[in-house]
């Protein structure tokens, strides 16, 4: 599963072959968003601190969207004129206060424009929000879009440090030597934020097509359906209340949801599934995570996708 600091051609393109759709986390822009005018540089401030307020995620600038579907791959930047630096500073003077984190990814377009590049943009949810724009407002992802805050979401986001920061990281792997594929996973929790979680639940969600064959210690299955875009997804979903006891996750430490790993048994035919997690906590804003696990005749990969 590679970060969007380090997506190249390749992933763009399977972005659009996807038709990985906007989302809280996710956003493409045409290559006009990015030029030397004073209201497209408030507009990339508005944008990028938008992000840092609410989860966090990645502008693709650069892409052609339709319907919040991405396209193609648009003409593409000249790195002389639209440059990483140049976008760098961009960001940092258009935002109060600086954003920590921030990741540009200029992605050389090697096969659709030679010389050119498009730039993926990282930000993280920000632990020192609210970031104020440009134009003195403070500003949210909402439905696709970067809007204004009210005023007591400014407060909470305000208080964003006194909250833990939990992330989840998958850890796969597929043993050799078995007549069905079989997937093995584990789960790491940690915590980036210094606040300390002595509480979380944690969801993992499973393509209902994929035979669950140890839980690994985490909760029956119950089942549900996911809206991926147009389509509903039936899975099942495998719960896990981290309480007192179990060790208070502080930040800086890993600590796996269970001793041995979650077991799986993969389709016999290739396709593609979903795999996916969610974990809240208190004072702390729900996260998720899903991925397509693409399964063919020598392989099994897990990809991302943003939600």
């Amino acid at each position: 599963m590679k970060s969007p600091w380090e997506w190249d051609e390749d992933d763009i393109q399977d972005l659009i072959r996807n038709q990985v759709q906007e989302s809280l986390i996710l956003d493409y822009k045409r290559c006009d968003a990015l030029a030397r005018t004073d209201a497209k540089k408030r507009e990339v401030g508005k944008d990028v601190s938008a992000f840092a307020n609410s989860a966090g995620g990645t502008i693709v600038y650069g892409v052609v969207e339709n319907g919040h579907i991405p396209t193609e791959v648009d003409v593409g930047y000249h790195p002389m004129e639209i440059s990483k630096e140049w976008l760098e500073h961009v960001i940092n003077s258009h935002i109060q206060r600086r954003i920590n984190g921030v990741r540009i990814n200029p992605v050389q377009l090697t096969g659709s424009a030679p010389g050119k590049v498009l730039y993926v943009v990282w930000i993280p949810q920000s632990m020192r929000a609210p970031h104020m724009a440009a134009d003195n407002r403070f500003y949210k992802r909402f439905n696709f879009e970067s809007v204004p805050m009210e005023e007591y979401e400014v407060r909470d986001v305000a208080s964003r440090h006194q909250a833990p920061d939990l992330q989840l990281k998958l850890q796969w792997q597929t043993p050799v030597g078995r007549d069905v594929p079989i997937l093995e996973v584990r789960a790491l929790i940690s915590n980036e934020a210094p606040e300390v979680a002595t509480h979380a639940v944690v969801n993992i969600y499973v393509d209902s097509r994929i035979v669950l064959i140890s839980s690994a210690g985490l909760g029956g299955t119950v089942n549900h359906v996911l809206s991926r875009g147009n389509d509903k997804v039936p899975v099942y979903v495998l719960s896990m209340n981290w309480s007192l006891m179990r060790m208070p996750i502080w930040q800086g430490e890993s600590f796996s949801l269970a001793e041995e790993p979650l077991v799986f048994g993969m389709p016999p035919s290739p396709g593609e599934y979903v795999f996916g997690w969610r974990i809240s906590a208190p004072r702390m804003s729900p996260k998720q995570r899903f991925y397509t696990i693409r399964l063919d005749a020598s392989s099994l990969q897990f990809v991302e996708h943003a939600v």
